[in-house]
């Protein structure tokens, strides 16, 4: 059995990077693969022959988890074709073929830390969740470029299909696979197959999930002193309603620039739509009750020094799930019923179509367009005290 081992090799000359290298030993024969990977030596757990990311600073984590994983995919192919049989001699050889060739997931991470650069974090994150699934496929073993042929898109498909995800889940994984597959092949790394062709790449409409009146009203008046956490996740979920189903990545973002006298003015993350707020008495008391005038935003939902927006989401929909088995509400809470319930709510209450679709700022840009033309933004108002005085 061949023994791998990961390795660093500090510089000799201070305050310089040293590389990771591996070291196979088969029958007292010991050979080594150099890598490019560079790492300072504080960097480096030589005891334990991990990288120690806990002690890097905020920048430089992105560049080593990405080392990180970079290593564990050679040392799984590594391990693949030393299963294969063959000496150390062999397996090198097997390796540095494969290390030439153009590898899938090596090649979608350069275009993820490409999006990164450009500031489209939510795309390259898109690509990772993406690579994440069809990596678990491959038991993380790459796939080289030129491999990716309609039955293993298919296969994929097929394992998709077994662990239940649903169609519009399915779409995604492929649509961004299909994406990188596209790039490599206008950048002559392989040949066009159309390997996509036959899986599902539509998108489903998707129920939108709604509570009754009463829910709203039982979230509104349930005590929850005792249970901070759980408190503040309703507050938000109700601050998302009283706002006529303001997303939460737009309320996590929001500063106190965005209050103007009565109202709160902000852009809409999603499309870049401005939209005016009048400040309702129950949306002022969740804010006099959370605004922190030495915090740069309005509500405490970034927080820390390295704020997270993916982690604060997550965090809210963990809270509002424990939110609901408390007050035994099914289906669970999610960030986006909010919004869902302010519409279908208004409409229950005899608000035009119209009006709602201002009001939320809908995605439909000719329909919003004819709205924004033809309202007046105190019929808005009206509309949305009227809802809320009722509940």
């Amino acid at each position: 059995m061949i023994s791998i081992r990961v390795k660093h090799r500090p510089s000799t000359i201070p305050n310089k990077e040293g590389v990771i290298y591996y070291q196979l030993i088969h029958n007292r024969v010991s050979k080594l693969i150099n890598t490019s990977y560079r790492l300072y030596t504080n960097e480096w757990d030589k005891e334990n022959s991990i990288i120690n990311i806990a002690k890097a600073g905020y920048h430089r984590r992105a560049y080593l988890h990405n080392i990180e994983n970079q290593i564990l995919r050679d040392i799984n192919n590594l391990q693949r074709i030393a299963t294969q049989g063959g000496d150390i001699a062999s397996v090198i050889k097997d390796y540095s073929r494969l290390g030439k060739e153009n590898l899938l997931f090596c090649f979608a991470e350069r275009i993820a830390g490409e999006l990164t650069s450009q500031g489209r974090t939510k795309s390259s994150i898109s690509y990772k969740t993406a690579l994440r699934s069809f990596s678990t496929f491959r038991n993380g073993n790459d796939i080289a470029l030129s491999e990716i042929k309609p039955p293993i898109i298919k296969q994929y498909e097929q394992y998709l299909r077994a662990k239940q995800v649903c169609n519009n889940s399915v779409s995604f994984y492929m649509r961004i696979l299909r994406a990188i597959y596209n790039r490599a092949v206008e950048e002559g790394f392989c040949e066009q197959c159309f390997p996509f062709k036959g899986v599902y790449v539509g998108i489903d409409k998707t129920i939108k999930r709604a509570v009754e009146e009463d829910v709203i009203s039982r979230l509104k008046a349930a005590d929850l002193s005792d249970r901070r956490r759980i408190e503040f996740a309703r507050d938000m979920f109700m601050f998302s309603f009283y706002t006529r189903g303001m997303a939460f990545v737009d309320i996590a973002h929001l500063t106190h620039a965005n209050i103007k006298d009565d109202y709160i003015v902000y852009q809409r993350h999603k499309t870049g739509q401005e939209l005016i707020i009048k400040i309702e008495p129950c949306l002022r008391h969740i804010i006099a009750k959370y605004s922190d005038a030495e915090s740069k935003y309005l509500l405490p939902i970034l927080t820390g020094e390295n704020p997270n927006y993916e982690s604060a989401l997550r965090l809210q929909n963990i809270r509002l799930k424990k939110l609901s088995e408390l007050l035994g509400l099914t289906p669970h809470l999610t960030s986006y019923v909010a919004r869902h319930s302010w519409a279908t709510l208004a409409k229950r209450k005899g608000v035009s179509t119209q009006i709602i679709s201002e009001c939320m700022g809908h995605s439909n840009e000719k329909t919003t367009l004819i709205y924004l033309s033809s309202l007046d933004r105190s019929v808005i108002d009206q509309a949305n005290a009227k809802l809320l005085a009722e509940i």
